[in-house]
């Protein structure tokens, strides 16, 4: 083929001057000589000389030109071994698909450069040519023999993973920027997509047919060459195109990319319905955690983790490509966070719009480990802005905000009326990536932790319904079924287990976590002056540590925190309750470095509604605070000193009261059922402080605050706090005794064969109602028991509070009432069988209650109290406590109650005396509530009606309304009637005198 006929002669070089023939041989492994000669011991060549007409001298250089035309003829070659000379490295010489051949002659190249330097200019003019022609290849790859450039590509990186990385990557590199320079740069990538997109799709397909054990190493070395160069950053902008669907996408679409697939690999199942390829043998008695699929599932997330920070570190086009990668994916799976919590008839339809857990666990494994920098001990977490979530949507982009709807998180604190949020100029990416991972975290590890322990609820009560029949008949079918059915729950749960548990991720959760904290705090607690500044500069991170004292109480509140979500707190929240259920000695537990951030941020949002308005979210700080607790039922306990030297510790105690009341209190009540389940944790660590004597003189400190302000505005927060206590205690116990006294009558119904003559449906809904009251019962018995133990624990050391006159009548017709319904005539009304199932310990309950009679006792208006509660208190309550004392094994308490019932019938008999006295009483002196003659009246402002102050005072414990209109009222605003209070004084006064006159002439 002549110049004149060659498609490709604009390509061909018009320079005159002579290339090293031997040179040209070495590298291109042809030769344009006709001589034939023996070439046993050398390399193998093609003869060309019938090919291309050479009119030089075979001994002298050949031209650039004829050598363009000589290289172009090669490798339109398609039967090359007609042309072979024979010799070593045949296959090299015959070699037809294009790119590999002039990958290899270029890596040659580059070894003569380097080996002899009186040859650069040749080897120069050469490489020239070798890139010209791939360029040429890869923009037109159907003119050229061979395979498919996609498949020459991925060869000759595969080969490169043995020898000459460096020189391949500088090949790459040469071949990407001649195709721009020969073509737009539109045209130019296309062209390469055109090329490198089969590769990636085959690469993809491979991927989806491995699993976490059989996946090949080399596709991460293949993928590598897309990342690892920053000279060339459109590879690595070719793998986010391949890699990102359409823009309407659901959330499923991103798992079945090609990324997308990578993060899928993982203990658990690609897809959210399996199938699961782990665990499949289990046994009851096998083991629960797998290390070495932790190990897999490690090495497979680090080299993830790799691919993407290169992926974002190539150019700054790549890292917001990425971002909004990361963005997207988040938003299309943001039902994922409502998912566990709504299993209703759309859930399989849930499922197939979102990605799975093993997605997005893996998403977010890669997160954590990009956010190492924002961790201890670099704590770049202190450059990120607050403010971030404020950015509403017209601003989002010129403000370098990825994540989408952001400015609809629900954020710490309300945004006021007319209020618009502060937000920075522009974020930078420590800032965008904080936001992202804990919004992975939350559709990520939050659902999923969220399904384990529903999962192992079930598996509990499928575990014991097991036994039971074992017990009964082992070799029964129903049985078996269950083993059946308990082997196929348990091959799910244990890859959720261990997925969750596994200890790489679990580390970087910490960290992360922990960084998270000392952020939270920081950002709170910044002054007004400091915030100032920042306001002039639209800078709102913290930038360095300062280490801030927790104060007594919030003077400044940062407005910022109307943009900081809630859910980075309720993450952090999930994963301590969740790490509290580990094996002692394990996990978080190894790294006590983060409990002071984490026990700091708790004290501090805890108690304060002016940093977290959400009731539900400090009282789930609350339950966090557990986390701390000794751990006592998994052997050696977990020993944290937290307690002990954390020098903000003590701040514990006013903290956790004010959140006990506040899930109370008007305008941020919750229901009965949550609020219990969130004080349960409460009683638990107030129980655990009260071994500890520092904690104790705490308590009596708050005590005798609130005695000194009875009649405050506010009431005093350990005053609320005994109210609701006692409130607890009477709603728990009556609900519990009323909750048995109907178990104890299905009990018997069933037992007297009742049942027989029902229907299959008619049984079934007395089993469903036993089993729903069984509950009710367990877990008004669980917290009653707790809050009774509380308050033995707080009477053994505080004792007037409890006897003053708005508190005395309250606990004793509580203790009266309780102690009558365990050790009166209708105590059999709720004997049950099998106590232990529903958490029932009447005997326990009527020591404790023991305990607190005496606790008191020393009170002449608690004993008077006691004899005064008409609806359970008669002479005969206390002989049915001792009766029931000797047959429970609490004789030591016998003296005692006695000595004790003996003062109370002395008051008792002492205010009969004073009442007949006070017989006739005019109604007006007598409160409308409790009918007594009142000592102290005042008049409500708004109903106008008069009280006895200690009434009025009582009820707004509870409920700050005035209890006949229902109007706002607080204990400033009652008007004392000084005329009739005198009035009854005088009253009283003529009363006893009359009454003490009788007395001396009858005696």
């Amino acid at each position: 083929m002549g110049n004149a006929d060659n498609p490709f002669a604009a390509l061909l070089a018009d320079s005159k001057a002579n290339i090293n023939k031997e040179l040209i041989e070495d590298i291109f492994l042809f030769t344009l000589r006709p001589q034939t000669r023996e070439r046993s011991k050398e390399r193998a060549l093609l003869c060309l000389a019938d090919v291309i007409v050479n009119d030089s001298s075979p001994e002298t250089g050949m031209g650039e030109e004829l050598l363009s035309h000589a290289v172009f003829e090669r490798i339109m070659l398609g039967n090359t071994r007609e042309y072979l000379i024979p010799g070593l490295n045949e296959e090299d010489a015959i070699q037809t698909d294009t790119i590999v051949y002039l990958h290899r002659a270029y890596i040659a190249c580059e070894e003569f450069k380097q080996q002899r330097s009186n040859l650069a200019a040749d080897c120069d003019a050469i490489r020239t040519l070798i890139i010209t022609n791939v360029s040429t290849c890869m923009r037109q790859p159907d003119l050229f023999p061979g395979r498919t450039v996609c498949e020459q590509w991925r060869d000759i990186i595969n080969i490169s993973e043995e020898y000459c990385t460096r020189e391949t990557m500088d090949f790459l590199v040469e071949c990407i920027a001649k195709i721009y320079i020969d073509e737009e740069t539109l045209e130019a990538l296309g062209a390469l997509k055109a090329n490198f997109y089969p590769l990636l799709g085959k690469v993809q397909t491979e991927i989806s047919q491995a699993n976490l054990v059989t996946l090949k190493k080399k596709i991460f070395w293949l993928l590598n060459f897309f990342v690892k160069e920053k000279r060339t950053p459109q590879m690595g902008e070719i793998l986010i195109d391949f890699t990102t669907p359409n823009p309407n996408a659901n959330g499923a679409a991103y798992m079945d990319t090609l990324i997308g697939q990578l993060f899928s690999i993982s203990i658990l199942p690609k897809n959210q319905n399996g199938p699961y390829e782990f665990f499949g043998d289990f046994t009851l008695d096998s083991r629960h955690t797998d290390p070495a699929l932790w190990e897999c599932m490690a090495n497979h997330q680090n080299s993830l983790f790799m691919l993407i920070k290169q992926l974002l570190m190539q150019d700054a086009n790549n890292k917001q490509k990425m971002l909004e990668w990361f963005a997207k994916c988040l938003h299309a799976n943001v039902s994922r966070g409502h998912l566990w919590n709504n299993l209703n008839t759309g859930l399989d339809n849930l499922l197939k719009q979102n990605a799975s857990d093993a997605f997005v666990i893996g998403l977010t494994s890669v997160l954590l480990r990009l956010c190492t920098p924002l961790c201890e001990p670099v704590l770049k977490v202190l450059l990120v802005d607050p403010t971030y979530c404020g950015v509403i949507e017209d601003e989002r982009q010129k403000k370098s905000v990825s994540m989408l709807k952001a400015y609809e998180e629900t954020c710490l604190l309300p945004v006021e009326e007319n209020e618009k949020r502060l937000t920075a100029d522009k974020f930078n990416f420590v800032t965008e990536l904080f936001f992202l991972t804990h919004k992975a975290y939350e559709l990520s590890y939050k659902a999923s932790i969220e399904r384990f322990i529903q999962m192992t609820r079930e598996l509990h009560n499928m575990q014991s319904a097991y036994q039971d029949v074992i017990n009964t008949d082992p070799n029964n079918d129903f049985a078996k079924n269950l083993l059946r059915m308990l082997k196929e729950q348990m091959q799910p749960y244990l890859c959720l287990c261990n997925c969750l548990m596994e200890p790489e991720n679990d580390t970087a959760i910490l960290k992360f976590f922990e960084a998270s904290a000392i952020w939270l705090t920081e950002i709170s607690l910044i002054s007004a002056e400091n915030y100032a500044g920042c306001v002039n500069r639209s800078d709102f991170a913290p930038h360095t540590r300062n280490n801030f004292e927790l104060p007594e109480e919030i003077e400044f509140t940062p407005r910022t925190l109307c943009s900081v979500p809630e859910s980075i707190i309720d993450n952090i929240v999930t994963y301590l309750n969740f790490s509290r259920h580990f094996p002692s000695g394990q996990y978080i537990q190894m790294y006590p470095s983060s409990h002071e951030a984490f026990f700091k941020m708790i004290i501090l949002f805890m108690g304060s509604s002016k940093l977290v308005k959400n009731p539900h979210l400090r009282a789930k700080l609350a339950e966090a605070l557990e986390f701390f607790l000794p751990k006592r039922a998994t052997g050696a306990p977990f020993q944290t000193h937290i307690f002990d030297s954390h020098p903000e510790r003590l701040k514990v105690i006013p903290s956790l009261l004010n959140v006990f009341v506040s899930i109370e209190m008007t305008g941020q009540s919750v229901q009965f059922e949550q609020k219990f389940k969130y004080r349960r944790p409460m009683y638990a660590i107030m129980e655990f402080l009260w071994t500890k004597e520092e904690y104790v003189q705490c308590f009596r400190n708050l005590a005798v605050e609130a005695e000194s302000n009875m009649e405050a505005i506010e009431p005093p927060i350990f005053l609320r706090f005994i109210n609701l206590l006692i409130n607890d205690a009477i709603f728990l116990l009556d609900e519990s005794l009323e909750n048995l006294q109907q178990i104890r009558q299905l009990q018997e119904a069933q037992a007297n064969g009742e049942w027989d003559n029902l229907t299959e449906s008619e049984r079934q809904q007395h089993h469903s109602n036993l089993h729903q009251l069984g509950n009710y019962a367990r877990f008004d018995n669980i917290l009653g028991r707790d809050t009774i133990n509380l308050l033995k624990l707080l009477t053994t050391e505080i004792k007037s509070i409890f006897c003053h006159k708005s508190m005395v009548d309250r606990i004793t017709s509580m203790l009266n009432y309780f102690l009558l319904n365990l050790v009166g005539p209708q105590k059999e009304k709720f004997k049950v069988k099998d106590k232990k199932e529903f958490e029932f310990d009447p005997a326990n309950t009527v020591l404790e209650i023991c305990h607190i009679y005496i606790n008191l006792s020393s009170s002449d208006s608690f004993c008077l109290a006691v004899s005064q509660d008409g609806r359970s208190y008669s002479s005969q309550l206390f002989s049915y406590t001792e009766n029931i004392l000797i047959r429970i094994g609490g004789g030591q308490l016998i003296g005692e109650m006695a000595e004790f019932a003996g003062k109370v019938q002395k008051m008792e008999n002492q205010y009969k005396q004073e009442q007949e006295c006070l017989a006739e009483a005019p109604e007006e002196y007598l409160d409308p509530i409790m009918s007594t003659v009142m000592t102290d009246p005042v008049i409500l402002p708004s109903s106008k009606v008069t009280v006895d102050r200690s009434t009025i005072a009582r009820h707004l414990l509870s409920d700050q309304t005035d209890p006949f209109n229902r109007a706002p009222l607080t204990m400033d605003k009652v008007i004392p009637n000084e005329t009739l209070k005198n009035e009854i004084q005088t009253w009283l006064a003529e009363k006893r005198a009359a009454c003490s006159n009788e007395n001396l002439i009858k005696s």
